[in-house]
């Protein structure tokens, strides 16, 4: 499979979860939105499809510093994507606190991103391998990141009194 092969699927994989994400998001709505730091925690979810899904967009369009451009303000997005999303986590519920330490993995994940755009050769020194493959093997790992987020948020057991609500 060639790279660009790799992205234009990743792309449609990517936007298909964000899809996914928003059923979740609309079967679960109050809980997901009832505070702040909630909606701001299914946002940063949601980045973790998004973001993945337009750079494989950029990459397919994008040559030369172009593409180091594209992942490099993606990585840096991401990174402060968790921390404006991972501030104040007290008021998230009990089961969503919990997440929030698996989440904090987003930060390095985007950084590395972040390192490959702004350092292009640094995995082919290390791993021999171009810098759009290895930016491809780390959104796979934040792909996978999002899922296991969103599936954990989805089958978290309801906050108390959510049942009688329903």
């Amino acid at each position: 499979m060639d790279i660009s092969t790799f992205y234009a699927t990743s792309s449609g994989l990517c936007f298909t979860l964000l899809g996914f994400w928003w059923v979740v998001v609309q079967f679960r709505h109050a809980e997901l939105t009832r505070n702040a730091a909630s909606r701001r925690f299914a946002f940063l979810v949601a980045l973790h499809f998004a973001i993945p899904g337009l750079i494989s967009l950029a990459s397919l369009l994008a040559t030369g510093a172009l593409w180091r451009f594209a992942f490099g303000f993606a990585g840096i997005a991401g990174m402060a994507a968790v921390l404006v999303s991972m501030r104040s986590t007290g008021s998230m519920p009990a089961p969503v606190r919990s997440l929030g330490r698996a989440a904090w993995l987003g930060l390095p994940l985007y950084g590395l991103v972040t390192l490959i755009a702004a350092v292009p050769s640094l995995p082919g020194t290390l791993l021999g391998m171009e810098g759009l493959q290895a930016e491809g093997f780390v959104l796979v790992l934040i792909l996978l990141l999002g899922i296991l987020l969103a599936w954990f948020m989805f089958t978290a057991p309801l906050s108390e009194g959510a049942e009688e609500r329903r």
